[in-house]
This record gives structure tokens, sequence and C-alpha cells, in this order.
């Protein structure tokens, strides 16, 4: 199993500053795979980082967006998520509990209409019931 790069690691192997915010905020996604939004991750780390702003939070997660080093998808509660996971996968938004749920998956064959386009992102969402509130419900 392969040792997972702090986020001090990652960030100097993609050449971007580190800097005390990056850091803290992108340990926090690489540590907490529950698809946080940006007033989430503020929320959890202000306690302990004091200096910490919200809009600091906005602007660090739209550079490591940028970088490539974490994910960024709309859900169906309209909230920009991100996530770590940069490998394609799919997210199961689960519409009683709102939670964001990861599965394996692998991107479709781009459709002939596309041949040519510079596709920058693909993602793949599917909305429901996860298995445990689909036991509920029944």
């Amino acid at each position: 199993m392969p040792i997972e790069l702090s986020a001090t690691d990652r960030l100097r192997e993609s050449g971007i500053r580190v800097t005390v915010p990056r850091r803290i905020i992108f340990q926090y996604l690489i540590d907490n795979k529950t698809h946080p939004t940006c007033d989430r991750i503020y929320n959890d780390l202000k306690d302990t980082n004091s200096s910490l702003s919200l809009a600091t939070v906005y602007n660090v997660t739209e550079k490591l967006v940028q970088e490539n080093l974490v994910n960024v998808f709309v859900a169906p509660d309209g909230e920009h998520h991100y996530d770590s996971i940069t490998e394609f996968h799919g997210h199961l938004y689960c519409e009683q509990c709102m939670t964001i749920f990861d599965f394996k998956s692998k991107p479709d064959k781009i459709p002939d209409i596309l041949k040519g386009a510079v596709i920058k992102s693909v993602s793949y969402m599917a909305v429901g019931h996860c298995p445990e509130c689909a036991k509920k419900r029944k």
C-alpha cells in the first residue's frame, strides 16, 4: 500500500508555495473524505486557527482546484463540495441524509459529438438514497 504524502509534501511536489492556510486546508481535505463545503471547512478549522477567514478558505480551495490537487463539484444541494481524491470516481448524493458517498467508476467513452473538444472535467453524480436510508424507507 503506497504511503500517502502530507499536504506539505504534495504542495511542494506540485510546485506551489506552502503557506500555513494552504497546508491546513489541504491537510483537512486529505484527512476528511466528507466532501465539505467552504463553510464546513471554515467552521471546522476556525477554533484552532483563529487567523483563518472564510475568504481565505475560498481563495485556498480555488487555488487547490486550479492546481488539480482537489476536485470541486456542485451537488444537488446547490453547494460546491471539495474532494481530495482526484482520480475519476462517482458520487452518490443521498436525498434523505444529504451525505455524499464515493464509489469506483470509470469515465465513459467520449461521444462522437465531442470529438476534438477540450474536456476539462467529467463527473458522475448519482442521486437517490444510500443503502442505510433505503432500508429505513422500506
